[in-house]
């Protein structure tokens, strides 16, 4: 409660009164000093706040010039150690006033000052002591201050100078104005004015400010100028001080600021570059440009009701978090999706920075719409991950380099083939790691990098390169290095491809020997026959023997046992040839299934003797129980008018003609080996055959039919099944039902026959018949579906022979039925399965064996 009535008294006062405090230095050197508390008056004499002074500094509140003038520092310190009360006038220049100024110590380091302005009083005190007005004392206070200082009296109604301290005299050029009228000294327009503004003071009694330009001698000056009245004893005005600033530097500095404020104005609404100010801690938009508007497709209102997270598509606390470090100076850089009105998003950079407005800080960001920008990124980056995903997938090995032939990738093959790893080949120089030499010679090839480095152009390697990669492996390759140019056409590295080309090599090989081999047998082919044919056509090649031989039954052997078969007889004969073949000699299969075998320096008889030997060899024909035939003929050149085609020619008569002797034997061995095998696979019997045989001649006689058509039944009842050597035994034997991919197989068995004897010309006429035989009555047989008079005679009488005959005898999966079951089931599928005709007949010649009568309706039939 005592400290408020204290402080009430306090502010009641009507002169300042501040507690101050020495401060020192570690040394005890006195530095500065502290405010601890003021009045309100003292706030209101000196115009500062009690806000502003309390905790601070002089230092801090008056800045750099706190002890210009009068050094209050020591003054202070001085009236401290003293312990006594002191007490000065003194003109302050920051106020620009008179102060009586006491100093009353409390101990070493804080004390109490006590002012009040003495402005009015000081100047009648200098009116008293004489007609000087001012004093030697007072002509010391006026040229201590930075202001110009004039004193004018007024006395029946003129203002005449009387004195100005010396930075008057500096500043305006007058050294002795005493005694001067104000008109006389200024000109007339400038003094008018100023006139005025002392009349003002007159009239009012109250100080007067203006500002005004004049031509003074050192220079054209601009003058603020406070006018403060000086009252007489008799309460009039009696004299005007005139206390000057000169604010020339002030006021270009002002003109310039109003300039760059409104170039920064100007720059802020004209730009092309979107410009936002925001207020960091809430996020307002507190200002825009007419360029974000346009941007973002607000008008200026709409964006300062905006917050800039409704803008900004990055969460709200990264956003701020982001603004923050802005604020701080810690980073002005960042690059946003702001959204726009239309709701597109945009991808933009955002420069910010904190700029104060004398209210705040707040964050200047300039924007720049950079859509183009990522759009090409993005199509960089995509064409940058093509060209990359290229490089690793391509099939070739891909090295790059540097213009000093350092590595600075390779690609997967490149890793692969090296043996080194990307990371550990970079930065080396190519020559360390990739060692090329003739794969021949074993010298070192020439650097391709090195090369392209010096001339700048493409360069392939050599034939016959190969890399020692880092495994110790030789591996063949073939390669191209290029340049790699900037812009300008500076070579700014190298890059080379290469390949593996061992297995392009192996093929290459293949392919050569492919084009003069068979690649059947392994033996030379046609072509290279052809060629060699001409340089064998030489004088010492003679005499020169050519032996052609030909394979006999290779078609039939292909139609029964498959064309796997029929390659394998064309092998057997290629080695069976070679057997016989010397060192000297060129085979070759000449095509199909001929062979030609070109012996130089041979004489007939050599000739003959080495056939003699190709004959004498027995070759099984896998199991089939034939052996290998062939038809061979021989030829000798010995003169120079034969040439060695015309012996070729006259070799493959020969053979031609020895294959029409053996021909007919060996087609009909063939049959009977057929047939024989026949017998042996399936259920099929000789005696089987001749009872079919009886069976069709019985109906044939009953028909009168001819001697041709017996004789084709006969040859029909022998080998209408010989198609089964073609079926597997496994089905042919069976005891259940087929599957239905097995009664596929046992239906081709028709057609195999077929393809047998047309290889067989004397057996050709039966070649249909055979293919018919399982044809049905009503059309539902194999393989072609004929019905009824379609069907060939002979076919349908050994269709029911041959059922009868099978449901007489027994077979694997049944019993034999005996005759009337037979015949019951012949005339039950009499019209379906069989020609009606055909079973009546042939029932009545069963029963009539048997002494049993026919069934007259099949003869109705």
């Amino acid at each position: 409660m005592h400290k408020d009535f204290y402080q009430n008294i306090l502010n009641t006062l009507p002169f300042g009164i501040g507690f101050l405090r020495l401060l020192t230095d570690s040394e005890g050197v006195r530095e500065d000093y502290l405010f601890l508390e003021v009045n309100a008056a003292f706030e209101e004499i000196t115009g500062l706040r009690r806000a502003d002074l309390l905790g601070k500094k002089a230092s801090e509140v008056f800045g750099e010039e706190h002890n210009q003038g009068v050094d209050w520092l020591e003054y202070f310190s001085q009236a401290a150690r003293s312990g006594k009360t002191q007490e000065t006038v003194q003109w302050i220049e920051a106020l620009r006033k008179y102060y009586k100024i006491l100093v009353i110590p409390s101990d070493l380091n804080d004390f109490v000052i006590i002012f009040r302005d003495v402005t009015a009083e000081t100047i009648a005190s200098i009116q008293e002591k004489g007609n000087d007005p001012l004093s030697d004392e007072l002509d010391v206070v006026f040229n201590l201050t930075h202001d110009a200082i004039s004193l004018v009296d007024y006395s029946n109604g003129e203002f005449r100078y009387i004195r100005n301290n010396t930075v008057h005299k500096r500043l305006s050029g007058f050294n002795d104005v005493s005694g001067v009228l104000l008109s006389e000294l200024l000109d007339a327009e400038s003094g008018l004015k100023i006139i005025n503004y002392l009349h003002q003071c007159i009239n009012t009694a109250q100080p007067v400010t203006y500002e005004q330009v004049f031509k003074f001698a050192p220079g054209q000056r601009a003058w603020q100028t406070v006018v403060t009245p000086v009252f007489g004893e008799e309460g009039g005005i009696r004299y005007l001080l005139l206390t000057s600033n000169d604010v020339t530097d002030l006021k270009a500095a002002q003109k310039e600021k109003e300039i760059l404020a409104r170039r920064l104005q100007s720059m802020f609404e004209q730009h092309n570059a979107i410009m936002l100010v925001i207020d960091p801690d809430s996020g307002q938009i507190v200002d825009a440009n007419p360029a974000a508007g346009r941007f973002y497709g607000y008008a200026k209102e709409e964006l300062l009701g905006l917050n800039i997270s409704q803008i900004n598509m990055l969460p709200p606390e990264e956003v701020s978090e982001l603004y923050v470090q802005a604020y701080e100076k810690k980073q002005n850089y960042f690059m946003f999706p702001h959204r726009l009105k239309s709701g597109e998003i945009r991808p933009v950079d955002v420069y910010s920075c904190p700029i104060d407005d004398g209210d705040k800080k707040l964050l200047s960001s300039i924007i720049f719409d950079v859509s183009d920008r990522e759009e090409y990124r993005a199509g960089l980056y995509l064409e940058k991950e093509l060209l990359r995903t290229t490089l690793q997938s391509v099939g070739d090995a891909v090295v790059t380099t540097d213009r000093d032939g350092r590595i600075t990738s390779l690609n997967n093959v490149a890793q692969e083939l090296t043996g080194w790893q990307n990371y550990e080949a970079k930065g080396k120089y190519f020559s360390e790691l990739f060692i090329l030499e003739n794969e021949e010679t074993k010298q070192p090839v020439e650097n391709p990098i090195q090369i392209v480095l010096d001339t700048g152009r493409i360069v392939g390697l050599a034939n016959h390169t190969e890399l020692l990669n880092r495994n110790g492996e030789s591996i063949p390759i073939a390669d191209s290095a290029a340049p790699i140019k900037s812009e300008d056409g500076q070579i700014s590295g190298v890059v080379m491809v290469f390949r593996d080309v061992s297995l392009e090599r192996e093929k290459n090989r293949q392919i050569r020997f492919l084009s003069y081999h068979d690649s059947l047998t392994g033996l030379y082919n046609r072509r290279y026959m052809e060629e060699a044919l001409i340089w064998m056509d030489a004088h010492e090649q003679m005499p020169l023997a050519v032996i052609m031989g030909d394979v006999n039954g290779l078609k039939i052997t292909n139609d029964v046992f498959g064309h796997a078969a029929g390659d394998n007889l064309l092998r057997q004969a290629a080695r069976l040839f070679e057997k016989n073949c010397r060192e000297q000699d060129v085979l070759s299969r000449w095509g199909g299934d001929e062979f030609v075998m070109i012996m130089p320096r041979t004489s007939l008889e050599e000739a003959e003797e080495i056939i003699q030997k190709i004959k004498a060899d027995n070759i099984a024909i896998d199991d089939s129980g034939l052996c290998l035939s062939l038809s061979l003929g021989c030829s000798i050149r010995n003169t120079e008018e034969r040439t060695v085609r015309a012996v070729l020619r006259e070799a493959e008569e020969n053979m031609y003609h020895q294959k029409l002797l053996d021909g007919k034997s060996y087609r009909n061995a063939i049959i009977n080996t057929l047939l024989a095998t026949l017998y042996e696979k399936s259920m099929e019997t000789e005696g089987h055959s001749k009872r079919m045989e009886a069976y069709c001649h019985s109906i044939g006689r009953k028909l009168h039919l001819s001697s041709k058509e017996m004789d084709e039944l006969s040859l029909l009842a022998v080998l209408h099944d010989i198609g089964k050597v073609g079926v597997n035994p496994d089905i042919l034997k069976k005891t259940r039902q087929l599957t239905p991919e097995e009664w596929m197989e046992m239906k081709r068995h028709p057609e195999i026959g077929y393809r047998i004897v047309q290889a067989t010309p004397e057996l050709a006429n039966v070649a249909d018949f055979i293919l018919y035989h399982h044809e049905r009555w009503d059309g539902q047989g194999y393989p072609r579906g004929l019905k009824e008079k379609e069907i060939p005679l002979v076919c349908r009488i050994l269709a029911v022979s041959d059922a009868y005959d099978a449901m007489t005898n027994d077979r694997v999966y049944r019993k034999a039925k005996n005759s009337d079951e037979a015949v019951a089931e012949l005339e039950k599928n009499a019209g379906t399965q069989f020609d009606p005709k055909i079973v009546g007949m042939f029932v009545e010649i069963i029963r009539a064996e048997t002494g049993k009568k026919p069934q007259e309706e099949f003869y109705e039939q």
